[in-house]
């Protein structure tokens, strides 16, 4: 990674949030929308990726019209240990997000692997003897309301997001049909999606000579895995240069019957970056983006007025984001690297090991 430091200005937060609308649209097609020439942009985007700044990632969570099992596992640690348990758990494939928090956990962690019995094996034979683990408990994801790669800046105009995703809907050969069909992230495509993992803005040429594979090839299972919601993209910018610096957690309680309205008031906040409903003592889990710290009261306070029937529980605010999405973060919310998210190998220790590049 090039330490340099960038200035951060307008124009680069614009482009980044024009990748959240159309993270694999030409430089072509992004210059007139942003006013300015192709070879300018790529350039930004270039001087962005190299510091750290920003990324654009891809991943593959699902399998056909199998999901992941997904869980939330807060990790309880031995005085001085969280660092090193951290350490442990950025370096875990399966682990995609890391933070060290407040409240009545050191670590928080977003797992995802092929099923409930393999969250089983991963949790008592890979994090339970982490040196310093003293303690889990697992909220397991029953559903997705609100994902993080929905959450936007907002710097483009409303103008320029509706040239922009016009111009996308028409230019995109991958544009996802108003109904899509799910279809599978089969075997041969691993190797593809993974590589999206680090620079989802790699060229078809470029993944056609690194597979073996002709370019219509490539472009073809693009399609597909994109229209099928087998490959999402997310692309994002250094919490500390976002405007959005703070990391929040809210565990939440809410009636069954109630979990959509609950989803749709929190989608419908600025702040709100997931929502989904979860086992375990609650069963409403929301992440929030926030200005400050400060903010987290007037954000729940919003969330209640909202909703009265919603609870909040507990909260927490991450003193350190460590991993969001497979990408290593350092102290400033910048990217270290990628940890390759093959969340569909096997977690045996024995038959598999983190890797990262």
């Amino acid at each position: 990674m090039n330490s340099a430091i960038s200035a951060i200005d307008d124009m680069d937060r614009a482009l980044v949030h024009a990748l959240q609308l159309a993270p694999r649209a030409s430089w072509e097609l992004l210059g007139p929308v942003l006013g300015a020439r192709p070879d300018t942009l790529a350039r930004r985007w270039e001087r962005l990726t190299g510091a750290g700044e920003a990324w654009l990632t891809g991943l593959g969570l699902r399998s056909g019209t199998r999901t992941p099992c997904m869980a939330w596992v807060e990790v309880m640690c031995t005085a001085g240990t969280s660092p090193s348990v951290g350490d442990t758990l950025v370096a875990d494939p399966y682990a995609l997000g890391v933070e060290h928090t407040t409240g009545g956990r050191d670590l928080l962690t977003f797992v995802a692997v092929p099923d409930l019995p393999t969250l089983y094996r991963y949790l008592y034979s890979r994090v339970q003897l982490i040196p310093g683990v003293v303690g889990t408990r697992t909220s397991m994801v029953t559903a997705v309301h609100y994902a993080p790669d929905r959450w936007r800046l907002d710097q483009l105009t409303p103008g320029q997001i509706d040239l922009l995703t016009g111009r996308s809907r028409r230019w995109a050969p991958s544009a996802a049909p108003a109904q899509p069909v799910v279809t599978a992230l089969q075997e041969e495509d691993r190797p593809l999606v993974l590589a999206l993992a680090r620079d989802a803005r790699r060229s078809v040429a470029s993944l056609a000579r690194e597979f073996g594979m002709s370019e219509s090839t490539v472009r073809r299972r693009l399609v597909r895995l994109e229209a099928g919601q087998s490959l999402r993209y997310s692309c994002a910018l250094a919490s500390g240069l976002s405007g959005w610096p703070v990391s929040a957690t809210l565990w939440a309680e809410a009636s069954e019957y109630e979990l959509a309205d609950c989803a749709a008031a929190a989608a419908g906040l600025r702040e709100t970056r997931t929502c989904m409903s979860v086992s375990g003592p609650w069963n409403f889990m929301i992440s929030a983006r926030l200005r400050t710290v400060e903010d987290l009261s007037r954000y729940t306070a919003d969330l209640t007025r909202r909703l009265p029937g919603l609870r909040i529980r507990d909260s927490a605010v991450a003193l350190q984001v460590r991993k969001s999405e497979a990408q290593e973060l350092d102290l400033r919310g910048h990217r270290l690297r990628t940890v390759v998210p093959d969340i569909w190998s096997d977690p045996d220790p024995a038959n598999s090991s983190p890797s990262g590049v």
